[in-house]
């Protein structure tokens, strides 16, 4: 299973557009599907300012799920 890691917003844009290119989606897909414009999701993928709910939701839409965890702990992801 592939897991993506992020602490800072530049590195979750980063993980959401990973996940984009791997569900084979363009920017202007995800943002259809999410019902916001293209230059919403670039910001986000360049780390910019968006909402938490439109964050989550994007990789959600990508197929993947935002996990919280304690800085420093080792996580076991096991496939379903």
């Amino acid at each position: 299973m592939d897991q993506m890691r992020a602490v800072t917003s530049v590195e979750f844009g980063q993980a959401v557009r990973r996940a984009r290119e791997r569900r084979g989606l363009h920017q202007a897909d995800l943002a259809e599907r999410l019902g916001i414009t293209r230059m919403t999701v670039s910001r986000l993928e360049r780390g910019g300012p968006v909402s938490m709910e439109t964050a989550i939701r994007a990789l959600s839409e990508c197929g993947y799920e935002t996990v919280v965890v304690p800085k420093f702990s080792r996580v076991t992801v096991e496939g379903r």
